[in-house]
């Protein structure tokens, strides 16, 4: 009964409170601002957390999660193990690129925990191998920040498939 009414009450609750929308369009990457044959990667040393994220051409990005360590080949270990898990809707989004700008936008989770939020963010350009984010808003508080993350490219073949029933 206990599972029965959980799961009663969960359909309702997506039905309460809808996952926001994204407000940028998925468009193909025709470019070669940024090299996609691979993954970008940003170390937060004050957490000791490598972040990673896929692009594709489809316009499609992933946020493969966070890892601990910064030792790549440990990473790339377990995040082909963790590929599973990206299922869920809090890993997808969409990038745009125009000139030496960069800016995506992806879900993630509300501050509540029922639905999915919107994180958007954009920067610049340096080169075809790294990009440095500047700007961060979370619709789920409604704030911006400024942040400063620079963004690593590694040559990769096992990228997941950006395939995905959230984006068309």
């Amino acid at each position: 009964m206990l599972i029965f009414s959980l799961s009663v009450f969960m359909s309702c609750c997506s039905k309460l409170f809808p996952d926001e929308k994204l407000t940028m369009q998925r468009e193909d990457y025709t470019g070669n601002e940024l090299k996609i044959n691979g993954y970008y990667y940003c170390y937060f040393e004050r957490t000791d957390v490598t972040a990673i994220c896929f692009l594709y051409r489809n316009g499609i990005i992933i946020s493969a999660s966070g890892y601990l360590g910064s030792e790549l080949y440990n990473i790339e270990k377990e995040m082909v193990a963790y590929y599973p898990k990206l299922k869920s809707k809090i890993y997808w989004g969409v990038f745009n690129i125009n000139s030496n700008t960069i800016q995506y936008e992806k879900w993630i989770e509300s501050p509540s925990g029922i639905n999915a939020a919107i994180n958007r963010r954009s920067g610049y350009i340096e080169n075809d191998t790294t990009f440095h984010v500047t700007h961060s808003y979370y619709s789920g508080t409604k704030e911006t920040e400024q942040v400063d993350e620079v963004w690593h490219f590694k040559q990769f073949a096992n990228k997941p498939d950006s395939t995905n029933n959230y984006i068309k």
